[in-house]
C-alpha cells in the first residue's frame, strides 16, 4: 500500500503543479475554458496559484495529506469547469484526481 501511496503521491504532486503553471502562464486554451465557465483572468490564475501551492505542499511528509485535502475542491471546480464547457469525458476522466487525492489525503502517514 504504502508504495501505490507513493506512486499516487507523485502523480498528484505533478498533475497539481502542472495544472496550476497553465495558468499562471496564461496558456490560451486553459484560459478560455476558464472564461467560458464565468471565471475572469485574474480568478484563473488565482486558482492556479492555489493548484500550484497545493502540489508544493504535497511534496513534504509533513505537509502532503494539507496539499492532497486542498487538491480535492481545485479538482473539484476544474472537473466543473470541463463539464460546463461540454468536455464531458475530460470531466469524467477528471473525477478519478478527486478521488485519488481524497484517498492519499485520508491514508497517507
Amino acid at each position: 500500500m504504502r508504495t501505490a501511496l507513493l506512486i499516487n503521491r507523485v502523480l498528484l504532486t505533478l498533475l497539481s503543479i502542472m495544472t496550476g503553471m497553465v495558468k499562471l502562464v496564461h496558456m490560451p486554451t486553459e484560459m478560455e475554458i476558464f472564461r467560458d465557465a464565468g471565471f475572469t483572468d485574474p480568478l484563473t490564475v488565482a486558482f492556479g496559484v492555489v493548484q500550484l501551492a497545493g502540489g508544493l505542499l504535497l511534496l513534504p511528509d509533513r505537509t502532503t495529506q494539507i496539499g492532497a485535502w486542498l487538491m480535492v475542491p481545485t479538482f473539484a471546480i476544474a472537473s466543473g469547469v470541463l463539464f460546463v464547457n461540454g468536455l464531458i469525458p475530460f470531466g469524467l476522466f477528471s473525477l478519478l484526481f478527486i478521488v485519488s487525492a481524497g484517498v492519499h489525503g485520508r491514508y497517507w502517514e
